[in-house]
């Protein structure tokens, strides 16, 4: 009987807990879902707003074939799930995925801005156009501030091993291409090598992604001369002005060298990482915001964190500068581009009327050739003097947070440790060589000691295919062999 007895209170407490289990089944079912609708919903917003951003550029800024475009770098995999829908009447993408839209609209002289926290006819009323310089005609004028070149072929050196090296960077085969889509080289001051892939031309912009990092340095640079701001003191940054917040003490120079301390994942395998969320997420309306809503996750000057959060603070600190977005931007083009010819050249600002210059940059091959000039001629344009003297030295300066010598104000460098030189990033470049370096293969390589500046620009998302140092070690090679020739002779 007793058997019996607890054979059915075992069964009750069995029926008992039932209901319980069920409901703990359902809890973490319902969990998942949650979780499958949200990690969703960042992929279609990433996916959505990454396509229709860098397609409006593409198409409205750079004037390629949106198929051309489609084909070449935003299909496959994900992509081709987002649809495309394009109207070039008023400039303006929409990509969906899912449940989630994202806009894109262009607006002439500024590049494409994500339409984030906003909308298209206050995006179109933000920046009154007509305040803003028009470029100047320079047609005619000599390089290089013009694009007439010299009459008749570069000499002192062997102009088939320069065209040689050329052909190697333009591969296009399955196996081994390159992606390189434009390459020139200026060698004391002239262009001695031009060439661009099919579909592309000189009077086309393209994308520098992270090498307008170093675009932002010369504006802060000239602001600063401007004895508008100041290097070493703390950053004028309202969100920081409390007294107790320690970021307060935080400076313009160490914003400029990675060397903040703040927070920032620049991470592009993750579609949750700092960099994707503000350049395609949710925070990408205010960029500048977003990156000073960091905490401190080290003293500043005690560790070296490349950021493109920073730079786009920079921005938002330089355009707080001025009474108004037009005046912002209208000194970009009037004490930067236009003085050196850099005509075509536009930096997207985001929704707040900041320019992205951590990586919105696009211009020309001519166009990012002059500014390496600019900083290769210390920041003097034919006699002038535009960038404040020693800006130059300065940004080439190694970061004392970054031990491998690697960093100065928003500019690579070959330095290498300062007690082991020769275990530069770059071991066939002499340690003056620096670099502007963009996402996907861009690099805009200045070498001071050989008087030459080279760039490249194109889509390699594979780094291996393309070793950009290797390549302007062989030019390297190719001028010194023609200047001992013209020695020996």
């Amino acid at each position: 009987m007793s058997r019996s007895i607890s054979a059915v209170r075992r069964q009750q407490e069995g029926v008992a807990t039932l209901p319980l289990l069920i409901g703990a089944g359902i809890l973490v079912l319902l969990a998942f879902v949650v979780w499958g609708l949200r990690e969703a919903h960042i992929l279609a917003s990433v996916g959505s707003a990454n396509k229709g951003k860098l397609l409006c550029s593409a198409v409205f800024v750079s004037g390629r074939a949106p198929d051309a475009v489609l084909d070449a770098e935003l299909g496959g995999g994900a992509l081709d799930q987002v649809s495309v829908s394009i109207d070039p009447q008023t400039g303006r993408t929409t990509t969906a995925l899912f449940w989630v839209r994202a806009d894109s609209v262009h607006r002439p002289g500024l590049g494409c801005t994500r339409v984030v926290g906003t909308d298209v006819a206050a995006l179109r009323q933000q920046i009154d156009l007509d305040r803003l310089p028009p470029a100047p005609d320079l047609s005619g004028l000599p390089w290089p501030t013009g694009d007439e070149l010299a009459d008749g072929p570069p000499s002192g050196f062997d102009q088939a091993s320069l065209e040689a090296l050329l052909d190697a960077a333009f591969i296009s085969d399955g196996e081994t291409a390159t992606g390189t889509r434009a390459l020139a080289i200026a060698w004391q001051g002239q262009i001695i090598a031009e060439r661009y892939a099919a579909g592309f031309d000189r009077h086309m912009p393209l994308t520098g992604w992270s090498m307008t990092k170093s675009v932002t340095s010369a504006l802060i640079g000239l602001r600063v001369g401007d004895g508008v701001l100041s290097l070493h003191d703390p950053a004028p940054v309202p969100e920081w002005q409390e007294l107790d917040d320690p970021r307060r003490h935080i400076t313009l120079d160490q914003l400029l060298r990675a060397s903040s301390g703040l927070e920032f994942a620049e991470v592009y395998g993750s579609l949750k990482s700092d960099a994707v969320q503000m350049l395609f997420g949710p925070h990408g309306g205010d960029m500048g915001s977003f990156a000073a809503s960091k905490p401190l996750i080290a003293e500043p000057d005690t560790l070296w964190n490349y950021s493109s959060g920073t730079t786009n603070l920079l921005q938002r600190i330089l355009r707080d500068s001025f009474d108004s977005l037009e005046d912002y931007h209208a000194y970009v083009r009037e004490r930067l581009l236009y003085p050196i010819g850099m005509t075509r050249t536009t930096i997207a600002p985001d929704a707040a009327g900041t320019l992205v210059g951590s990586s919105f940059g696009y211009g020309t091959a001519r166009d990012w050739l002059r500014f390496g000039l600019l900083f290769l001629h210390d920041g003097v344009w034919e006699g002038e003097r535009l960038l404040p003297e020693d800006w130059v030295a300065y940004s080439v300066t190694p970061t004392r947070a970054d031990p491998l010598g690697r960093y100065g104000a928003q500019w690579w460098l070959n330095a290498g440790p300062s007690d082991r030189p020769e275990a530069r990033p770059w071991p066939r470049l002499p340690r003056d060589a620096y670099r502007a370096s963009g996402f996907e293969g861009q690099y805009l390589t200045v070498v001071p000691g050989h008087d030459l500046v080279v760039i490249r620009l194109g889509y390699t998302p594979d780094r291996a295919r393309w070793a950009m140092d290797e390549f302007v070690a062989d030019v390297v090679e190719v001028l010194e062999a023609g200047n001992a020739g013209a020695d020996m002779n």
